[in-house]
């Protein structure tokens, strides 16, 4: 009589899971870094949206303080709002404890002549690799 094999032996098992390793080993510092720069790109366009709504509430009133119906941030940034009468700066602070914490871009800022900054990133990064201009 014939014995049939049947289902895998233990090298097959773990060559299976050596190589599932590696490839994960491999794509998970990729993914994190491809979610990151999509949450980078949403807080740059929402420091955009409020620098305009700045801007529309000055051409109205002359003046951006008391301005009203500015966003506080999402999930991953707060955004800090310094409004004088003829100027403000908008920073979006990582919020400590979110995945964006130990980001490598820092903390995002926007002011009233339209300039574009990155604060507490890390060394050789610069606004243009983070605001992605």
């Amino acid at each position: 009589m014939r014995r049939s094999n049947r289902g895998f032996t233990l090298i097959e098992i773990m060559i299976v899971i050596a190589i599932i390793g590696i490839l994960v080993t491999i794509g998970y510092p990729s993914l994190t870094e491809y979610m990151k720069k999509g949450r980078r790109t949403e807080i740059a366009g929402l420091l955009s949206e409020q620098a305009q709504i700045l801007e529309r509430y000055y051409s109205k009133n002359n003046v951006y303080a008391n301005a009203t119906g500015l966003s506080s941030g999402n999930d991953f940034y707060t955004i800090n709002q310094t409004l004088a009468d003829q100027s403000f700066t908008l920073t979006a602070v990582r919020r400590p404890g979110s995945s964006m914490a130990t980001d490598k871009c820092g903390d995002f800022r926007i002011n009233n002549t339209g300039t574009r900054d990155v604060v507490n990133q890390a060394a050789g990064v610069t606004a243009k690799d983070c605001w992605g201009r």
